[in-house]
């Protein structure tokens, strides 16, 4: 009896040592994943704020005061959902691909990913637009005269690309329960 009551307190150990073991692995896994597609979404933003300022340097949009030609971007981009501001330094509006009458729209310096950009380069946040009534994931880059925010509406396709795939959980736990029998 002694050493079964010993044997059943080392298998205890052990089934509670491998979940710990298990769930650490589970929660890295999926944290890396959800850090990968966030990045790999960053990257998409970041083509397009290069591609916009590309687009702003080689017509001289910024010194002709002519951004009504940085509409050509919409054609120009594949994805139709992703949203190009263009900011100066002060945070007046110098276009919008969503919005056809920008001149109106708020002073977007204190916006949250144009702040983080200002101080850092780049700044992202995801926020419900005031202007659009929608979600949005920001990306802003500070290119010195002014800021190329881009954005993708956070829409359910968008959120489920960026949660981590589940079958890695469900792998996890068979082996799991494999290994426990």
């Amino acid at each position: 009896p002694i050493q079964q009551t010993f044997r059943r307190k080392i298998f205890y150990y052990f089934i509670a040592v491998f979940l710990i073991f298990t769930l650490a692995i589970l929660l890295f896994q999926l944290q890396r994943e959800k850090d990968y597609k966030t990045a790999q979404l960053e990257n998409t933003l970041e083509n397009v704020s290069e591609v916009t300022h590309n687009f702003i340097e080689h017509y001289n949009l910024l010194g002709e005061n002519n951004f009504k030609r940085a509409d050509t971007l919409k054609y120009l981009i594949p994805q139709k959902n992703i949203r190009i501001t263009v900011v100066d330094k002060k945070g007046v509006i110098l276009y919008d691909s969503f919005v056809d009458d920008y001149s109106d729209m708020e002073n977007h310096f204190e916006r949250p990913e144009v702040q983080k950009a200002f101080y850092s380069e780049i700044g992202s946040n995801i926020r419900h637009s005031e202007t659009t009534n929608q979600e949005f994931y920001y990306y802003a880059r500070n290119y010195g005269n002014y800021f190329v925010r881009t954005a993708m509406v956070y829409n359910i396709e968008l959120e489920n690309f960026l949660k981590a795939e589940r079958s890695f959980l469900f792998f996890v736990i068979a082996v799991f329960l494999i290994i426990w029998m």
